[in-house]
């Protein structure tokens, strides 16, 4: 028999444990990532309200890191990183490459609304382009120590 006590200890995340996520770079995907930060919110001690706040916040991080790219060949690689005091995600966009066509003013209008969702949802964001790959991140903190 497994005391509840066993099962709690190897269900939560804590300090330095990180975990990986790899998909196709498709817009109907994007729920693997809003699932995985769920779940992950969770086994760091998250409230209902930051779980939530984090899930909205995860898929506006992948549609972010999918802006202006032709990501049909691509992979999103998401990177949840345990700290004491954070929870830190960074979406990677690998393997694509820059979409041809000229970018339009409803792309640029996507990408402040997702600024904009982003900096109500958590504590930090950004997004940086290097070498063809496109990143975004977020920090959200906790009043209290993770689990």
């Amino acid at each position: 028999m497994i005391e509840e006590s066993e099962v709690a200890g190897s269900s939560t995340l804590g300090d330095g444990d990180r975990v990986v996520l790899t998909f196709p770079a498709r817009g109907d995907l994007v729920v693997l990532a809003r699932l995985v930060a769920s779940a992950i919110s969770v086994r760091v001690g998250f409230d209902i309200e930051e779980l939530e706040d984090l899930r909205l916040a995860v898929g506006e991080l992948c549609l972010l890191a999918l802006q202006g790219s032709d990501a049909r060949h691509g992979d999103l690689r998401l990177e949840f990183t345990v700290s004491s005091e954070s929870l830190d995600i960074a979406c990677t966009l690998v393997g694509a490459v820059p979409a041809t066509a000229r970018r339009s003013a409803d792309g640029d209008e996507a990408d402040e609304l997702s600024e904009q969702i982003l900096a109500a949802l958590v504590d930090e964001h950004g997004r940086e382009q290097e070498d063809g790959s496109v990143r975004a991140w977020l920090r959200k903190r906790r009043k209290g120590p993770l689990a």
